[in-house]
């Protein structure tokens, strides 16, 4: 393709019009930490511009052609944050409460950082949210780009933060004995 996106060890052809000697074309890659080439196949290293040249020696009636070069970029590939969760995934709410988030990470070499868009209902620091009222409490996942991956779509999930229940204790009546008068 005339424009390949990154992919671990995948490739890609090469190819051009030889000039008229016998003697074959030869490619080439002047940049190796972005691609090399072996016959006609072009493999991916990293994302970035792949630097190509194609050369052609010289036989008995021709002399060798001038070097071309070709400049290829090779695109950043997508990745994804899968399997956002909870433990436990329906919370109770408690003051300082907390739980647990958890995601799959794309490719790329970035953390998925987790956050909120609901700061009234939860807070969250690295991977623990802390309850702060009952409600939904939405979690977002994201992840940076790298070299090779661009950034990843941000993933949310809605955790119910459920009520807690509470309890009338010592009901008695003041004073405990009290006196008749009419």
């Amino acid at each position: 393709p005339s424009a390949p996106v990154f992919s671990p060890d995948g490739t890609f052809g090469v190819s051009a019009t030889p000039g008229a000697s016998t003697s074959p074309v030869v490619f080439a890659s002047t940049s190796p930490a972005v691609c090399t080439v072996s016959g006609g196949t072009a493999t991916i290293v990293a994302a970035g511009t792949c630097t190509l040249t194609a050369d052609q020696a010289g036989d008995t009636n021709y002399s060798a052609a001038p070097q071309v070069t070709l400049n290829v970029t090779i695109g950043q590939a997508t990745q994804a944050i899968t399997g956002l969760a909870a433990t436990p995934s329906a919370p109770v709410f408690s003051p300082g409460g907390t739980f647990a988030v958890s995601a799959t990470p794309g490719a790329s070499t970035s953390p998925v950082v987790f956050g909120t868009s609901t700061p009234a209902v939860c807070s969250v620091s690295g991977s623990t949210v802390t309850t702060l009222a009952a409600g939904t409490c939405t979690v977002t996942a994201d992840q940076a780009a790298d070299t090779n991956y661009s950034a990843a779509p941000q993933v949310t999930l809605n955790v119910t933060i459920g009520q807690a229940t509470q309890a009338i204790t010592a009901f008695a009546a003041t004073p405990s004995a009290p006196l008749f008068s009419p």
